[in-house]
């Protein structure tokens, strides 16, 4: 009977934990309060470098140009989805770290967002800058057509 009791204290009890601290977790980054991720306007950061039409299979490439004197460093995440499906689906995410540009410039620093797209369809580049904090963040969508 002792091993039994162990077995639950080693392994049920930090599952039902892991639930309510991530629903804990997930309630606050959803609600408004203070701490929680705020996105800002868009009119400081775009999408450069890309065209609207392209043909199957094209390599996107593409870089985000900022100004905004709040942001001088920040993580930029870049996904594209796949908007031809219902629900649109997440063909490929990209990470840039760190990247700090002063309070303009063009990122990803030293790096490349590249993403091939093998298949004709409707595409869309959504671009996400988040503080240094990652409190709030910018973004920035771009509709792609791939022939």
């Amino acid at each position: 009977m002792a091993l039994r009791g162990t077995a639950v204290a080693a392994f049920v009890i930090p599952i039902v934990f892991s639930f309510v601290f991530g629903g804990s977790v997930l309630s606050l980054a959803l609600s408004n309060a203070p701490g929680s991720i705020v996105p800002q306007s868009s009119g400081s950061i775009s999408i450069t470098g890309i065209t609207d039409d392209y043909t199957a299979p094209v390599n996107v490439v593409a870089q985000i140009s900022v100004s905004d004197p709040a942001y001088d460093c920040g993580d930029l995440y870049l996904t594209v989805f796949d908007v031809s499906v219902s629900p649109k689906k997440s063909i490929g995410q990209h990470a840039f770290f760190d990247q700090c540009y002063g309070t303009s410039g063009t990122i990803p620093l030293n790096e490349e967002f590249a993403q091939k797209i093998e298949k004709p369809g409707q595409y869309l580049l959504v671009a996400q800058l988040f503080d240094k904090d990652g409190n709030k963040f910018l973004t920035a969508e771009k509709n792609l057509t791939v022939k």
